[in-house]
């Protein structure tokens, strides 16, 4: 506490030496002395809640208005506005889950399921946080110069029953259900090409994943290729029979079908894309017909199961990782008109024990570590006018040998 001089007209404070107040222009005396009593101001003096951040302490404002307003926050009544966006936001989740649903059958990689599910749980997440109060934050911001407790009041006026939870269900067993519906049979996708139909995709069904059939004609036209990725990702595809008017079997066709065992190889293929068998693990046996021209890199890669393959007498090359870790083959007859064996044609196949090259073979190279890891090729006989890369048979016993030049 202090002596301070006021004013005994106003009030005011009056500063030292001063002879009339500055206020009221009332004369000033000594005997206006009086006691003013300095309060200390203590943080515990304040409201706790003006130590939230700028969010928190708006949701408390607006929390504090509910209870005014007589509204629970967790009441089954909301604004209409707020109504229509979370049916909005569930009719997009539901088509969203219809369609994941869907992509199973369309068996695509692992990761795309794994990214799908995440998207899922994200966007059921931001639909959950859409509710009363995140709506009334939207509008005390979007309005900063109108009281929290008009907003509210005005939002009250706008609540209608809530029937958010039974639609949201409707939603969600229709986005399941109907997939099912759709995809009980297995379902062929087509694709016009200048001289017939490709089969552009396969569908598994619910009642048939195991085999698959592909028609020989299709809106009566021949059905003439399969395209990049007609089966690929079927890990339970056992057999697939295909038709004779099948010309071109491209990339990847069959890939990752690890219990694959049957596949009739028609008898006028001209192309067989790069990794048609990528990972085709239990396929046993290969029979190349001698119109295939083409046969591309990585066609057979690890397809463990492998033990007996017929080349084509046509193709000019066997591309690199062709056969690399087929550990089950023990014998290969590589054809005359075959120039070129491309590096890593038959990496790690610890099993093959004969690679027989005929006399009047045209074969002009072999590629890096084509034959490495052959743990059981203790022999070959080439060309002599073969190139060996140096490191051809690296890693491998093999003694390579050469026809005699007449």
């Amino acid at each position: 506490m202090n002596n301070s001089i006021k004013c005994s007209k106003c009030g005011n404070l009056i500063k030292p030496n001063e002879k009339f107040c500055r206020i009221c222009g009332n004369a000033i005396s000594n005997n206006t002395s009086v006691v003013i009593e300095k309060k200390i101001v203590k943080p515990t003096d304040f409201d706790g809640i003006y130590y939230f951040d700028g969010d928190k302490l708006l949701r408390e404002f607006i929390n504090r208005e509910l209870v005014k307003a007589n509204i629970d926050v967790n009441t089954n009544m909301m604004p209409m506005n707020v109504l229509k966006r979370k049916k909005i936001l569930s009719i997009i989740y539901s088509v969203l889950l219809f369609v994941f649903i869907c992509l199973i059958f369309f068996h695509f990689p692992l990761y795309t399921y794994i990214i799908g599910i995440i998207l899922l749980f994200l966007f059921n997440r931001l639909t959950k946080k859409y509710d009363l109060m995140g709506y009334l934050i939207k509008e005390v911001k979007a309005r900063p110069g109108e009281k929290i407790s008009n907003i509210v009041m005005n939002t009250k006026n706008t609540f209608v029953d809530s029937n958010i939870k039974p639609f949201k269900i409707i939603g969600t067993l229709v986005a399941i259900v109907l997939p099912l519906i759709i995809f009980i049979k297995p379902r062929i996708m087509y694709e016009k090409m200048d001289n017939g139909y490709g089969v552009r995709f396969y569908a598994f069904g619910i009642t048939n994943f195991r085999t698959a059939v592909i028609p020989e004609t299709y809106k009566g036209e021949k059905v003439i290729s399969l395209r990049g990725n007609t089966f690929s990702n079927m890990p339970f595809l056992y057999e697939v029979k295909l038709p004779d008017s099948v010309t071109e079997i491209r990339g990847q066709a069959f890939k990752n079908c690890v219990s694959l065992v049957k596949v009739n190889i028609p008898i006028n293929l001209e192309y067989l894309g790069g990794g048609a068998f990528y990972n085709a693990k239990s396929i046993e046996k290969i029979e190349l017909p001698d119109t295939l021209t083409y046969l591309g890199g990585e066609s057979f890669y690890g397809a463990y199961s492998l033990k007996e393959v017929k080349l084509s007498n046509n193709i000019t090359e066997i591309r690199g990782d062709s056969f690399e870790n087929c550990v089950s083959l023990k014998s290969i007859t590589i054809p005359d008109n075959v120039t070129r064996i491309g590096g890593h044609a038959f990496y790690g196949d610890y099993s093959l024990s004969e690679v027989i090259i005929g006399k009047n073979s045209k074969l002009m190279e072999i590629g890096s570590s084509a034959f490495r890891r052959c743990d059981s090729l203790y022999s070959i006989t080439i060309p002599a006018t073969t190139y060996v890369n140096e490191r051809a048979f690296k890693e491998s016993p093999t003694n390579v040998l050469y026809f005699q030049k007449y």
